[in-house]
Order: C-alpha cells, then structure tokens, then sequence
C-alpha cells in the first residue's frame, strides 16, 4: 500500500510474483463492517477509556440496528468475559447473543460460521483433518537407543499430535506419568508438535488412546495418530556402515538412524512392505506430493489463482479497518479511511486487483532444494511435504512443481543420484548430526523479452551451492567427495541434450541446526572439471569470482552465492516499475532504497531520480551493488553497509 503525494490513501495493487506458490490460508466469509460510532466522545467520559458505543439499548427500541449483535466482541473475549460498555454494546457477548447478519452468514471467527464452513467444504475439511493425522517421518523415532529395537511394532506405537514446542522427551514422560498412562518409551524432540509412544501390549495403547485422544491441553485438543514404518533401502545403511572408517568421528547411531527410516503416516505406495516383512494394506491412500505442498494453487487455472489471491487480500484489510475501528480510543475521532470504509464495503481502500506474472512457469531463478529421505527411505533431493515441527520431515522430489525449472529439477536429480553412493550421511533433523544438507540452484538469464514457452532457453548461467556440515569429518576424504560431486555435476551437465549450462560450484559450511546459515558462513569455491560439450565460460577466474549474472530492465546484475535476489525477475521489472510510479519520482528526487540487497531497485530507478542511497547489512550484497552500478555505468548512486 503506498501513500500518494496529497497524502490521501492510494489504491492498492498487488504483484503476483508468486505465480502459484500462495494460498495456503482460504479467505473468511465475507462479512459487513460494524458501522463506525460517533467520533465525538462525550463530556463526562475519561479521554484513555475505550470508544463507547452510543447506540440505543435495543430494549428501548423496537428496530435495533441491523448490525446489532452480529459481531463477536473482542474486549469481551480479551478480557475473560467483561466488558465496560455492558449490555449497551453493540457487539455480542458471547455465542449465546450473535445474530446472524444481512447475508445471513455469521461473525467468521464464531463457532456458528466455523460449523457453517465445515458443511459447506465438507470433503476439504475431512480431507484437512485426516491430513493433520498422518506425520510423515524420515529420521529414525523408534530407534534402538531406548526400545532396544531397530524398528518397533507399529501395532503398539502412536504419536501424539499438538504437543507443546518447548517440550522435549523429559516433559512427555512426565505429562504422561501424570496422565497414569503406562508405556514403554515416549520421545519429542523440542520444537515439534509431535511426540512418538510405544507400549508393552495393546491393553496399554488401548487404555492410553481412551485417555489422551481430543484430551484439552493447552487451548487445543490432543489427536492420536497411528505410526506405520516404511520400507527401507537396506543397502544404503550397509553401503553407509562399510565405507565410513574410524577416522572419521560422527557417530554410527545418525547413520543407522538415516538409514533406518521410519515414517508415521498412512500413505505409502503399493506393495510397500512393513520393517518385520509384512505387505501393508493396499486400500492406504495416495503418497503427497511435493507439487501439492509447494503449489498448493497449481490445480486451479491462473485467473481462478489471481481472483482467489485478491478475496485473501481483501480480507485481510477488512480485519484491518474492523481492527483499527474496535481499537480507536474514546476522544479520539476515527481516521477518515475508517469512516469511508463503509462504502467500499468495509476496505480501507480501493483493491484494483493482482497484476499478473508475465510468467507462470519454471520462473524461480533460485531454488532451495532440501536433502532427506522420501517416504520410502531413498535419499532425496526437493522439497520437504510439510513443517518440521509438525513432525514431518519426508522429502520428495519436484515432480510437476511448475515453478521450479527443468534446469533445476536436471540438477537436483543429478545430486541425488550422487547421494545414492555417497559414503557420507544425509542430515538428520533429530539428532543435528549428518554431512550432506540442501542444495541451491541459481540462474541467470540473458537480456531480451521472452514468452512462457521458450523462457528457460534464456537460463545462460547457473550457479550451485551444496550445503553441508563437515564437523568431525577427516579433511582429505571431504575434499574428493567434493572433487567427485563436481565431476558428477558436469558429466550430468554435458549429457543432457542441449548441454545445461555450469558456471559456479560453492560449497558452503553450516554447522547450525536449521538450513538457514548466517550470511558469514564459510563458503568454499570448487573447480568444475572441463567437458567437451560443456557450456562453461572459457575464464578460469569467473569460476574462482563465484558469480553469475541476471537482467532486470535491460540492467545486468552481478549475483554472488548468499546475495538477495527476487525469485520471478520479469514480475521484478513489474514491480519496480510500479513503485517508481506511486512515489511519484522527479529530477530532484533523493530515493532511499532501504534493504536494498544488490541494489536492483534502486539501480533500475536511478535514471528517474537525483540520487539514490542504499542501506544493506549483507557486506557481500553491498559489493555486489557497487559492482551492478559499474557494469551499467550508473553514477548517482551510493551504498551503505549498515543496520
């Protein structure tokens, strides 16, 4: 939202630079604004006290208002069932006293509208509630350091959903201990959701599911999910136990617990196998996808995305003006936007719509992929199916993800057939011990306008960036299984048809407990090995430099591995266009392009202004702003390495 120069409220657009990556929250229910109250407060009354309603008690009038009571109170519920205006307020206190309003819809945060959206979306609902049942797991919960046991019965384990985060194993047992349930073993790590317990027989699981399942605990209500192993890849384990020797310091127990991989879900493939032999029931569903967890939009048509991205945004200013309104102090008269709000049925502001991406596939220029095991037990690379501290850890592949390039997807399948016969392990979530963690492709694309079709024959670079964490681990080895991966990398480059192009391998060591490393995270530049049909610069310091190039308004850009970059660069042209356009720029203009990462913004609006300074606390990011302003000539500009 930008303020135009008369410092009235602009309209509002917003940019679909996600063409189908959103929409994870479904709108609420329309609703109409509670009608603002008289904005002159009275004589008798304290200036720091809230708004009073001065409508007339219903009891005195026949014809209430037609708003009266429709809207759930807020300071009633706030403030645990008082309220100062008492039964002269216009909001209901409670369920007992809301009424419908004049669509014949309810308050969207009421129990009413809540049901009401579960009849009406049924299926999807069930759907959601199954979903939160299953736990897709990929690290070992029921390992052998407390049950004794490789794989336990799956008969006698369940897991605990809507646990506490702040917990971890020490707390379950307690919160068990006090429940008077007894079991065999309990873990949680701290962080999830989630928690897995085994018993000794099924008397003890069925006494502890009648106890815990919808217990309340914490405003939310205990579920009990079932815990089905997946089959295993036993040769991975072997392969993984064999080749690692003494010298080498990480502990056995991640290996085994990597590759021996459990999942508590119910959704496996056909004739997958339980851990003691036993094929598991066919009538199991469909395994999720990660085109369904990274493109939760990608089934409808693009209109039908765009218009249901703006019924979310709508909504979302809605709450606000009902949010500033309810919150506006008694003696201070309501914003004029508030006032107004009232016809724009209840926005704050006047909504022109989503501006489309130019284009809607294959557009990410950066993809983070993630290194696990799919719900199978194979090491994967793509994309995790849910949150870690909802309990799932599973990791497919990017199959149909149709944000992500095939470029990318070639790459991603390349470092996974590597992993396949890595003597190094994958990153265990659990215990936050392992080698091999993420895996980033970046592009580059050359000047020129280009159409959804023939977009990714315009990708002239790439730059890949693994991420892995060698603590304990002998220097030697790591170094040739780096010289291997780099090989791996080209040949898999060369053999494609047409040659993908490889311009920079990085390395980058992070010994932190989630993928997001700090911006100084040593980083370590690997030679690529030469091919003869490979499309690799003929500079060797290009390679060295570590960096690769994109275009933005006929602007080139110098990306080094950790700077910021937008993800969709032809909706970035859109979007900066746009912004210079709203501020309302001129000759004299001094523009501050705050975060302003490798200086795109600024940089692409410096011919529109006087002058223009950049702040960025990436030291990495300011240098490649510098260097973007030398490349294209661009004089008035300053940057600053700051808070």
């Amino acid at each position: 939202m930008a303020a135009s120069p008369n410092n009235q409220l602009s309209e509002t657009k917003t940019l679909d630079s996600a063409a189908q990556t959103n929409g994870q929250d479904s709108p609420q229910p329309s609703c109409e604004s509670i009608p603002p109250s008289d904005p002159q407060s009275t004589a008798d009354t304290n200036p720091g006290e809230k708004r009073k309603r001065d409508d007339d008690d219903p009891t005195q009038n026949s014809s209430p208002h037609p708003l009266w009571k429709t809207t759930l109170c807020s300071y009633f519920r706030r403030q645990d069932g008082s309220c100062t205006h008492g039964s002269t307020c216009k909001y209901a206190h409670g369920e007992e006293e809301l009424r419908p309003r004049l669509d014949n819809t309810w308050d969207p945060t009421s129990e009413r509208a809540k049901k009401a959206m579960k009849g009406e979306n049924g299926e999807k609902v069930a759907a959601k509630e199954e979903e939160e049942q299953e736990v897709m797991m990929t690290e070992m919960v029921m390992d052998g350091e407390e049950d004794g046991e490789e794989c336990g019965d799956p008969q006698l384990s369940k897991c605990l959903v809507h646990l506490p985060r702040k917990w971890h194993g020490d707390n379950l047992r307690k919160f068990l201990s006090e429940q008077g349930i007894t079991f065999k073993s309990a873990k949680k790590k701290k962080g999830m959701v989630v928690g897995f317990v085994s018993f000794e027989n099924a008397e003890q699981l069925k006494s502890a599911v009648e106890e815990l399942e919808g217990k309340s605990f914490c405003n939310k209500n205990l579920k009990v999910a079932n815990v089905i192993p997946r089959p295993f890849e036993r040769k991975v384990k072997s392969a993984m136990a064999a080749t690692l020797n003494s010298r080498q310091t990480i502990d056995d127990a991640s290996i085994k617990e990597n590759a021996g991989v459990s999942i508590a879900s119910n959704e496996v493939q056909d004739g997958a196998t339980n851990c003691d032999g036993s094929a598991l029931d066919d009538s199991t569903s469909k395994a999720k996808c990660a085109r369904d967890a990274v493109t939760p939009l990608a089934h409808m048509p693009y209109g039908d995305q765009l218009e249901h991205k703006k019924n979310s945004v709508m909504q979302m200013l809605k709450k606000l003006t009902r949010n500033a309104r309810k919150a506006c102090p008694n003696g201070v008269s309501l914003p004029q936007w508030v006032l107004q709000s009232r016809e724009r049925g209840g926005l704050p502001c006047e909504v022109e719509g989503i501006i489309e991406s130019p284009v809607v596939n294959g557009y990410r220029n950066k993809c983070e992929f993630s290194v696990g095991y799919s719900q199978q037990g194979k090491p994967t690379v793509g994309f995790m199916l849910g949150n870690f501290r909802e309990g799932v850890t599973a990791v497919e592949e990017p199959v149909d993800c149709p944000n992500v390039s095939k470029i990318a997807c070639r790459y991603a399948s390349i470092f996974q057939e590597f992993l396949q016969h890595s003597s190094f392990p994958i990153w265990n979530r659990f215990k936050n011990t392992g080698f091999w963690r993420q895996l980033s492709v970046r592009e580059g694309r050359s000047a020129g306008k280009v159409a959804d079709e023939n977009f990714e024959a315009n990708i002239s670079e790439v730059m890949l960036i693994v991420q892995v964490c060698s603590v304990g681990l002998d220097e030697a080895q790591v170094t040739n299984e780096f010289e291997r991966l780099a090989q791996a990398f080209a040949a898999g480059a060369a053999a494609n048809s047409p040659p993908l192009p490889l311009n920079v391998f990085v390395v980058q060591d992070h010994q932190g407990i989630s993928n997001v490393a700090p911006t100084d995270a040593p980083l370590r530049s690997i030679p690529i090995p030469k091919t003869e049909s490979s499309l690799q610069p003929e500079t060797a310091n290009y390679t060295i430099e570590a960096r690769i190039h994109d275009c933005i308004s006929n602007l080139r850009f110098s990306i080094s591995p950790t700077a910021f970059f937008q993800v969709n660069t032809l909706a970035a042209e859109k979007l900066y266009s746009l912004a210079g356009e709203w501020a309302g720029l001129g000759p004299d203009t001094l523009l501050f392009d705050i975060c302003c990462g490798t200086g795109t913004i600024g940089l692409t609006l410096a011919h529109r202004v006087g002058m223009v300074i950049g702040i960025e606390m990436n030291a990495s990011a300011v240098q490649d702003a510098y260097k973007n302003a030398e490349i294209n000539g661009i004089k008035n500009c300053r940057f600053i390495c700051s808070k």
